[in-house]
């Protein structure tokens, strides 16, 4: 299939430039906004419209999501966002789960990776149809932490400008967190879409942590599943410096907005945007079984 726009690494046009950045700053925007990472959309942007090979595509995201995580991450966790002893609780899942789903790719499924794909999207869209369903709710103060939220002291407060006060969060369910969190880094590690797709709604809608802290927390481990994968791109040779650099300023840019716009959205609108991008990561997914991505 050609490409809508021609992208030379040499001498790149000014068109293909902006048309660059536009995509990297609507992906780094939803990536902010939500605690996706934005490599959901600007994968299958880079191959569909710019004809980048996938493997090209997914080191460029790997690269934008760190940068992406670094700058969002730095700012949650001074204004208190991130949720550091849950982001670690859960990375531990993460990462296995990762590790799991690269070394099944490149061996059993190297063939055929429309097999678990498929599988996943019903996975997707059953997170999306709860994510709807729990949007007039953001987190119960009332709930009982369980023994592992107790022993490890997970949950904690954060002041939401939307409300106007302090929120005071507990955490429960730890037991299926842990394990919705191995299947985000699994799918990734498979996949390469960002894990955040399961860990948002593993962390809001499971273990009663709020929306902004759940994105938050989600864009600060995404960036540590990230890094890793972005080095073995680099040292294989499939990180082009100048396509990086161009989508890292675009992500950047729209994470900046992203930010700025999660503040000040009511919780229940911020969650009713997550279930429709779930929708749409679910027909990528669809796109790529069907040989159209990837």
């Amino acid at each position: 299939m050609e490409p809508l726009i021609a992208w030379s690494s040499s001498a790149p046009t000014l068109l293909a430039i902006l048309a660059l950045l536009l995509l990297a700053c609507a992906a780094g925007a939803v990536g902010s906004l939500l605690g996706l990472g934005g490599g959901t959309f600007l994968v299958p942007g880079l191959v569909l419209l710019f004809g980048f090979d996938f493997h090209i595509a997914v080191a460029a995201s790997l690269v934008s999501i760190v940068a992406n995580s670094l700058g969002a991450s730095a700012r949650s966790v001074e204004e208190g966002m991130t949720d550091l002893r849950v982001g670690m609780f859960l990375e531990t899942a993460t990462a296995v789960g990762g590790l799991a789903g690269a070394a099944l790719a490149v061996t059993v499924l190297a063939s055929r990776p429309d097999v678990l794909t498929l599988a996943f999207i019903p996975a997707v869209l059953a997170a999306s149809v709860v994510m709807f369903r729990t949007r007039a709710k953001d987190s119960d103060p009332t709930v009982v932490p369980d023994r592992v939220a107790t022993r490890l002291r997970l949950g904690g407060t954060y002041y939401d400008e939307h409300l106007q006060r302090t929120v005071t969060y507990p955490v429960h369910r730890t037991g299926a967190g842990l394990a919705l969190s191995g299947l985000a880094g699994f799918s990734s590690g498979l996949l390469g879409i960002g894990g955040g797709v399961f860990k948002v709604p593993a962390m809001n809608a499971v273990m009663n942590v709020p929306i902004r802290v759940a994105g938050s927390t989600s864009m600060f481990m995404i960036g540590l599943t990230a890094t890793a994968g972005g080095l073995v791109y680099l040292l294989v040779g499939d990180v082009i410096l100048p396509l990086a650099g161009t989508v890292v300023l675009g992500v950047l840019v729209g994470s900046y907005l992203g930010g700025r716009i999660q503040t000040s959205t009511p919780a229940p609108r911020l969650k009713a945007v997550f279930a429709a991008v779930l929708v749409i990561a679910a027909l990528l997914m669809a796109l790529r079984v069907f040989g159209v991505v990837g």
